[in-house]
């Protein structure tokens, strides 16, 4: 649907484009008569003289120049000056736009150091950069492990003692870090609610887009990290248990070990369980995800 919507977008612009050019054409061709009518013998005379190649550089020039003033004239309205401005021809208008841009001044440009505000630094350019590279070079020749803390450089110092001496050393320790991995605990989320605004008779008649109505719990999207799974064959699910207030649920989700149930409060109403209204129920990487979106109900007489 969007590329046809981009489709039809080009082909409009194009033909749009194709009848400007064929306006502009038009309209050059009858000024054209107009000029022919009344300087038919210049022309002729044009014609049977040649100009040489210095003449025809100043030639071009002279059609360069044109008067911004005149085109920009507060006298013309929008039409006619839309007029004159498409009556240009390419060089002229590209003149035209480097003339007007720096008439505009949108270049920035150099300030003198005496008016700079107090407190503020001004730093040289070759200055600033030979200190950035000194700075570098004296945190390259630092060694790398100056940068770790000094208990975990003492701890990591015995731990290769003891295992060049006792080799079950290693063996206790990498069991004690699959047993901390493993261990019960609640899964990593990324949770997001979708709001926005509910356009219903009421609000649009007591309501504009400039004092819109309060914003609504429009749906939600609820991401669940469950990298360690030990049965990855498993597929987490979901509960949704009302609350004692009618108007909220409690939406818990259950992978198995080692995670623990986590559990949300969200707002209870019907779902859009389409795939076309954005709704996602999926394990996939370890991420068990669940997009939704809550139905809209329209007004009907």
């Amino acid at each position: 649907m969007h590329l046809k919507v981009h489709i039809s977008k080009i082909r409009l612009k194009e033909l749009h484009q194709k009848k400007l050019r064929f306006k502009l054409a038009k309209i050059r061709e009858e000024q054209m008569k107009e000029v022919g009518k009344v300087g038919s013998h210049e022309k002729a005379i044009v014609k049977k003289c040649p100009l040489s190649d210095d003449e025809d550089e100043l030639e071009k020039q002279m059609q360069k120049k044109i008067d911004l003033d005149e085109l920009e004239s507060p006298d013309l309205d929008d039409e006619q000056k839309e007029m004159r401005w498409r009556q240009l021809s390419h060089e002229q208008l590209e003149t035209a736009t480097l003339e007007l841009y720096s008439r505009g001044g949108y270049s920035p440009s150099y300030g003198d150091i005496n008016d700079t505000m107090p407190g503020i630094e001004v730093l040289d350019e070759e200055s600033d950069m030979k200190d950035l590279l000194k700075r570098r070079q004296e945190n390259r020749k630092k060694p790398a492990g100056l940068t770790v803390g000094l208990t975990f450089f003492i701890m990591y110092t015995i731990a290769l003692l003891y295992f060049s001496q006792f080799n079950q050393f290693l063996h206790v320790f990498q069991s004690h870090l699959w047993s901390d991995k493993y261990r019960p605990r609640k899964p990593t989320y990324l949770n997001r609610v979708q709001t926005g605004f509910d356009w219903n008779k009421y609000n649009q008649t007591h309501y504009d887009m400039d004092n819109p109505p309060p914003k609504i719990v429009q749906g939600y999207k609820f991401n669940i990290f469950y990298p360690d799974l030990l049965d990855a064959s498993q597929t987490p699910s979901f509960t949704v248990t009302p609350c004692d207030d009618p108007d909220f649920a409690v939406i818990r989700f259950k992978a198995g070990p080692p995670y623990e149930d986590i559990a949300f409060k969200c707002v209870n109403r019907e779902w859009e369980v389409s795939h076309k209204h954005g709704y996602k129920c999926q394990f996939q990487n370890g991420v068990f995800q669940l997009w939704f979106v809550f139905k809209r109900y329209r007004y009907r007489r």
